[in-house]
Protein backbone atom coordinates (compact mmCIF):
# COMPACT_ATOMS: atom_id res chain seq x y z
CA UNK A 1 0.00 0.00 0.00
CA UNK A 2 1.22 3.48 -0.83
CA UNK A 3 1.12 6.46 1.51
CA UNK A 4 -1.76 8.31 -0.22
CA UNK A 5 -4.01 5.26 0.07
CA UNK A 6 -3.03 4.74 3.71
CA UNK A 7 -3.65 8.43 4.50
CA UNK A 8 -7.10 8.18 2.92
CA UNK A 9 -8.00 5.17 5.06
CA UNK A 10 -6.53 6.82 8.19
CA UNK A 11 -8.65 9.90 7.45
CA UNK A 12 -11.79 7.80 7.18
CA UNK A 13 -11.26 5.41 10.10
CA UNK A 14 -9.44 7.61 12.60
CA UNK A 15 -9.56 11.32 11.76
CA UNK A 16 -13.20 11.42 10.64
CA UNK A 17 -14.52 9.58 13.67
CA UNK A 18 -12.39 11.55 16.15
CA UNK A 19 -13.35 14.86 14.49
CA UNK A 20 -17.01 13.96 15.05
CA UNK A 21 -16.15 13.65 18.75
CA UNK A 22 -14.51 17.08 18.98
CA UNK A 23 -10.90 16.32 18.07
CA UNK A 24 -9.07 18.88 15.95
CA UNK A 25 -6.40 17.94 13.46
CA UNK A 26 -3.08 19.77 13.46
CA UNK A 27 -0.73 18.32 10.89
CA UNK A 28 -1.26 14.56 11.05
CA UNK A 29 -2.00 14.59 14.80
CA UNK A 30 -5.35 14.92 16.57
CA UNK A 31 -6.11 16.89 19.73
CA UNK A 32 -9.05 17.24 22.09
CA UNK A 33 -9.38 20.09 24.56
CA UNK A 34 -12.19 19.11 26.90
CA UNK A 35 -12.38 21.33 29.95
CA UNK A 36 -9.40 20.52 32.15
CA UNK A 37 -8.27 17.64 29.93
CA UNK A 38 -6.08 17.54 26.82
CA UNK A 39 -5.98 14.25 24.91
CA UNK A 40 -3.91 13.62 21.79
CA UNK A 41 -3.08 11.05 19.13
CA UNK A 42 0.33 12.23 17.96
CA UNK A 43 1.92 11.00 14.77
CA UNK A 44 5.67 11.30 14.73
CA UNK A 45 7.42 13.43 12.12
CA UNK A 46 11.03 14.09 11.21
CA UNK A 47 13.29 11.31 12.47
CA UNK A 48 10.22 9.13 13.10
CA UNK A 49 9.27 8.96 9.43
CA UNK A 50 10.04 5.66 7.75
CA UNK A 51 8.50 4.97 4.33
CA UNK A 52 5.57 2.57 4.47
CA UNK A 53 4.86 3.13 8.15
CA UNK A 54 3.73 5.61 10.78
CA UNK A 55 5.04 6.22 14.29
CA UNK A 56 2.35 7.24 16.76
CA UNK A 57 1.46 7.49 20.42
CA UNK A 58 -1.49 8.62 22.48
CA UNK A 59 -1.40 10.83 25.53
CA UNK A 60 -3.31 12.99 27.94
CA UNK A 61 -2.69 15.76 30.44
CA UNK A 62 -4.64 18.12 32.61
CA UNK A 63 -4.75 21.54 30.97
CA UNK A 64 -3.45 23.43 34.02
CA UNK A 65 -0.15 21.49 34.14
CA UNK A 66 3.02 23.22 33.11
CA UNK A 67 4.99 21.81 30.22
CA UNK A 68 8.68 20.94 30.24
CA UNK A 69 9.54 24.61 29.72
CA UNK A 70 7.62 25.29 32.96
CA UNK A 71 4.85 27.28 31.28
CA UNK A 72 1.19 26.35 31.01
CA UNK A 73 0.37 25.77 27.33
CA UNK A 74 -2.55 27.78 25.96
CA UNK A 75 -3.71 24.85 23.80
CA UNK A 76 -3.15 21.11 23.79
CA UNK A 77 0.60 20.76 23.21
CA UNK A 78 1.82 19.28 19.95
CA UNK A 79 4.85 17.68 21.59
CA UNK A 80 4.39 14.45 23.52
CA UNK A 81 6.95 15.29 26.20
CA UNK A 82 4.48 17.80 27.67
CA UNK A 83 2.01 15.04 28.55
CA UNK A 84 2.39 12.99 31.74
CA UNK A 85 0.43 10.01 30.42
CA UNK A 86 1.88 8.46 27.27
CA UNK A 87 1.12 5.18 25.55
CA UNK A 88 2.40 3.39 22.47
CA UNK A 89 -0.53 3.55 20.02
CA UNK A 90 0.24 0.03 18.81
CA UNK A 91 -0.85 -1.47 22.14
CA UNK A 92 -4.27 0.21 22.06
CA UNK A 93 -6.26 -2.81 20.82
CA UNK A 94 -5.37 -4.91 23.87
CA UNK A 95 -4.53 -2.28 26.48
CA UNK A 96 -6.59 -1.78 29.63
CA UNK A 97 -6.60 0.94 32.29
CA UNK A 98 -3.91 -0.91 34.27
CA UNK A 99 -1.58 -0.22 31.31
CA UNK A 100 -2.43 3.47 31.14
CA UNK A 101 -1.16 4.78 34.48
CA UNK A 102 1.59 7.33 34.92
CA UNK A 103 4.99 5.84 34.07
CA UNK A 104 7.75 8.46 34.02
CA UNK A 105 10.09 6.11 32.16
CA UNK A 106 7.89 6.73 29.11
CA UNK A 107 8.90 10.39 29.30
CA UNK A 108 12.57 9.43 29.05
CA UNK A 109 12.03 7.44 25.86
CA UNK A 110 8.80 8.43 24.17
CA UNK A 111 6.82 5.26 23.44
CA UNK A 112 6.10 5.80 19.76
CA UNK A 113 4.69 2.63 18.26
CA UNK A 114 5.31 1.84 14.61
CA UNK A 115 2.57 0.60 12.31
CA UNK A 116 3.93 -0.79 9.04
CA UNK A 117 1.32 -0.70 6.31
CA UNK A 118 3.42 -0.98 3.13
CA UNK A 119 2.83 -4.71 2.58
CA UNK A 120 -0.75 -4.84 3.83
CA UNK A 121 -4.03 -4.92 1.95
CA UNK A 122 -6.56 -2.12 2.40
CA UNK A 123 -8.92 -4.47 4.25
CA UNK A 124 -6.23 -5.39 6.78
CA UNK A 125 -5.30 -1.73 7.29
CA UNK A 126 -8.97 -0.84 7.82
CA UNK A 127 -9.35 -3.60 10.38
CA UNK A 128 -6.12 -2.70 12.18
CA UNK A 129 -6.93 1.01 12.33
CA UNK A 130 -10.47 0.29 13.54
CA UNK A 131 -9.04 -1.75 16.43
CA UNK A 132 -6.62 1.05 17.32
CA UNK A 133 -9.37 3.67 17.10
CA UNK A 134 -11.69 1.63 19.34
CA UNK A 135 -8.84 1.15 21.83
CA UNK A 136 -8.16 4.88 21.73
CA UNK A 137 -11.79 5.69 22.43
CA UNK A 138 -11.59 3.49 25.54
CA UNK A 139 -8.41 5.41 26.49
CA UNK A 140 -10.25 8.73 25.96
CA UNK A 141 -13.06 7.60 28.26
CA UNK A 142 -10.52 6.58 30.91
CA UNK A 143 -8.45 9.77 30.59
CA UNK A 144 -11.55 11.95 30.79
CA UNK A 145 -12.36 10.35 34.14
CA UNK A 146 -8.94 10.76 35.80
CA UNK A 147 -9.52 13.42 38.43
CA UNK A 148 -6.95 15.56 40.21
CA UNK A 149 -6.71 13.28 43.25
CA UNK A 150 -6.15 10.14 41.18
CA UNK A 151 -3.58 11.86 38.94
CA UNK A 152 -1.71 13.17 41.96
CA UNK A 153 -1.73 9.73 43.60
CA UNK A 154 -0.23 8.16 40.47
CA UNK A 155 2.66 10.66 40.49
CA UNK A 156 3.57 10.76 44.18
CA UNK A 157 5.72 7.59 44.11
CA UNK A 158 7.94 9.16 41.43
CA UNK A 159 8.44 12.64 42.89
CA UNK A 160 11.83 11.97 44.43
CA UNK A 161 13.41 10.59 41.27
CA UNK A 162 11.78 12.72 38.53
CA UNK A 163 11.83 16.52 38.55
CA UNK A 164 8.91 16.68 36.13
CA UNK A 165 6.76 14.66 38.53
CA UNK A 166 7.63 17.17 41.27
CA UNK A 167 6.69 20.05 38.95
CA UNK A 168 3.34 18.48 38.09
CA UNK A 169 2.66 17.61 41.74
CA UNK A 170 3.13 21.30 42.58
CA UNK A 171 0.54 22.11 39.90
CA UNK A 172 -1.91 19.56 41.31
CA UNK A 173 -1.40 20.93 44.82
CA UNK A 174 -1.97 24.48 43.61
CA UNK A 175 -5.14 23.64 41.69
CA UNK A 176 -6.54 21.70 44.64
CA UNK A 177 -5.81 24.65 46.94
CA UNK A 178 -7.38 27.19 44.57
CA UNK A 179 -10.49 25.01 44.16
CA UNK A 180 -10.83 24.63 47.93
CA UNK A 181 -10.76 28.43 48.28
CA UNK A 182 -13.52 28.95 45.69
Amino acid sequence: MQKPEFDEIFEEIITGVLASRGFVQRGKSLFLENGDTHIAWIRGAGRFIVPGSIAHLVCFRHAFLRGKKERIPTTAPGYAENYPWLLNAEVLPNATPKDWGFAPSRLMSLPFGRYEYADLSPSVVRSDLTKRRDGFLRYVDWASGVDVDEAEAQMIPFAEEYWIARLWLEDYSEIKFSRSQA
